[in-house]
Formats: structure tokens, sequence, C-alpha cells
């Protein structure tokens, strides 16, 4: 293999692919980047069987082939050749990739990509076209409630509900719930899946262009989507989904509305000092104002915010991460806290329609 490519175009190719590289794997070939020069397109391909990221870039071939280079090596080098006019990559006879570039030469060990696995995308059952922007917010605002714990798998994943022009992503890691309700541009049919975070997460990664579309392709137990000569494929995650409707509580005793902006800062700043004490802060509810609290061995910290209420007064405690994650992505300006008991789950909604709805579980207090 023989090929001239833009230095820029390089990079930014291998700085995308690089994140489908395995970094733990017995499997040398995973831990590479499979460049692929045939006409005039350079190919460059990575998975960790997970997940798998194709670009494709213009390129001025003298001679066809392909090999597997070391991935994080790679990228880190490409990054530094940014600047460079033209590169010229060349698999020599002993197996190594030359780099050609401003009159200097380095050279990478490289490996024989006929063993490298084959990246899945006749891919075309279902699907849905939504704008990109939509599709990142919809994905910041649930996947961060998704469980880190491997014990359950099928929780490290969002589900993926598609019922007319109506999507729902859902993420839970049993302390708390994150729902959100997006509208699509249109679709095939109806879908359910369970998509990984880590896949989403490199999605939003990959969508840029916030007023263009994407369409997203799911068969059986595959992800797809193309945008901007990148294929971005994923494993779908197998199993039941919990019925998270079930949880949801359908009455409340006790509603109030308030400014997000101004519990959210009160929170954060009484989280410093919960850090100390895992994180717990103290929600006291009155007809006006709520008191947010701290305590710890270093201090405490107690702040008054104006409230809207409707119902009972009510002291309710909560990780003060959890809040804050749930108040860091909505946009709206008031929001509504509704609750029943101090041992019961809050749920935060809007105030005007139902596109978002959290679920935190409170935590008990010693009495």
């Amino acid at each position: 293999m023989k090929t001239m490519v833009k230095g820029m175009d390089l990079s930014n190719a291998v700085n995308k692919v690089v994140k489908a590289v395995s970094t733990r794997s017995p499997n040398q070939l995973l831990e590479g980047i499979k460049i692929s020069c045939h006409g005039d397109t350079l190919t460059l391909t990575a998975t960790d069987t997970e997940i798998a990221i194709e670009k494709v870039i213009r390129c001025e071939t003298f001679m066809e082939g392909d090999a597997v280079v070391p991935g994080k090596l790679f990228a880190e080098f490409t990054k530094k050749l940014e600047d460079v006019e033209d590169i010229e990559l060349n698999i020599l006879q002993d197996g190594r990739l030359k780099i050609v570039y401003s009159g200097s030469e380095s050279y990478l060990q490289a490996l024989s990509a006929d063993e490298y696995p084959v990246i899945k995308k006749d891919i075309d059952r279902n699907s849905f076209v939504i704008k990109q922007k939509t599709f990142k917010d919809l994905i910041a605002s649930t996947s961060f409630a998704c469980s880190q714990d491997d014990s359950r798998p099928i929780l490290k994943g969002c589900l993926l509900e598609l019922k007319g022009d109506e999507l729902t992503c859902v993420a839970l890691d049993g302390f708390r719930l994150a729902v959100c309700k997006k509208t699509v541009k249109e679709a095939t049919g109806d879908i359910r899946a369970i998509v990984p975070s880590r896949a989403l997460t490199e999605i939003t990664r990959l969508i840029e262009k916030d007023e263009d579309y994407v369409t997203v392709v799911i068969q059986e137990n595959s992800l797809m989507i193309d945008v901007d000569n990148t294929v971005f494929t994923t494993r779908l995650l197998e199993g039941e989904y919990i019925d998270y409707k079930k949880i949801v509580p359908q009455s409340y005793l006790t509603t109030f509305r308030v400014n997000r902006v101004a519990l959210f800062n009160s929170i954060e700043r009484a989280s410093i000092l919960a850090k100390v004490m895992k994180n717990i802060i103290k929600l006291d509810i009155h007809e006006n104002y709520v008191d947010v609290s701290s305590d710890s061995e270093m201090g405490n910290v107690k702040e008054n915010v104006l409230i809207n209420l409707e119902g009972k007064d009510l002291t309710i405690a909560f990780n003060s991460r959890y809040v804050i994650d749930c108040l860091r992505v909505i946009n709206d300006e008031f929001i509504n806290f509704n609750l029943n008991t101090p041992i019961a789950p809050c749920v935060i909604k809007s105030n005007s329609d139902d596109e978002y709805l959290y679920l935190i579980l409170p935590v008990r207090l010693n009495q």
C-alpha cells in the first residue's frame, strides 16, 4: 500500500475512529486501526467488538492495500501532523508503515489485516430520522443516569422506544430514573432497543451539525448511523428492561414550583460540605420556601430558596449528586418537585409539558 493524504484529514479521521480501539484485549488486532487504501479513498476502521467506527477520506493512491497499525500511537502521532500539507503512507515489504512528511520519515510496526473483524453494515430494517441537535439533547438528558455496575448489564444502556413520531429515551441505575421524549422527522415503524450508554456518548461526539438530520438504523442486535462519511455501529444489549412506568407515582401529597437555577446553585454550594457526609443534602419544604442544608464536622450550610407550595410541608434528604445531575440538563426556568413522604421517590417534571421526567430515591434520615 502506498498513498498520499492531507495531514488535517488524516488526523481528524484517526481521532474519530480511535474511540473504538480496544484498550485491553488479548487480540492485538483490536488495539489497532485498520487502514485500507482502494481507489481514491482511504478507509480507517476501529472496533472493540462492542462498537465500531469507520471513516472514509480522500487520498491519492499509488498502490492499493491494507494493514493494521497501533491505534493509540498512530492517533498521537498523526495529531502532531495536522499542519502538514501532504503525508505519504507506505506499507513496506517487512510489514512496517513508513510515514513521510515535510522531508522527514518515521516508521510504525504494522500487522496484517487479513484476520481483522468484518464490520457489519448491512443494517436497514428499521430506522428513524431526527435532527442532530435533538438527538444529542435526548441522549444528554438521560444517559448520565445509566448504571455503571457490571452486575446489572442491562442497566448500562438506555432504552429507546419509538411509537409514531415520539421517541422516548430511558435510563436508570436503581437510585434514579431519567426519561426524555423528542419528536422524530420520520420513521419506518415502532422501535424498541437497548443501546449501551457508551455507544450513545460516542454518537454525540460524531454528530456535529446541529441543524442537519441523522438517520438511525436498527436491526436485530445492531444500531448504525452514517454521517459525514463516518459509519458508527454498536451491538445492542439483550434482555428485558425494567418496566419504568410502574416506578413513577401517579399522585402526590406535596408539590412545589421553584426556579431551577436558584435551587441548582444552592444545592451545589451545600454539596461542597456534603461531600464529607456521603453527599447528603436535606430539603426542609415549607409554605413559601425550601431550606437547603448540609452538615458535617467541617461546617454547615443552610440556605432559603423561594418556592410555590401545594400540599403538605415535608423534610427529605437526597444524594446531592443525583439532584445536581438532573437540574444540570434541564433548560426550563421553573420546574416542579413532586413528593409524598420522606422515603418515597421524588419526581421532577416540567410545569408545562411531559418532555422529561426525573425520579430520585431519597436517603433515609436518622431520627
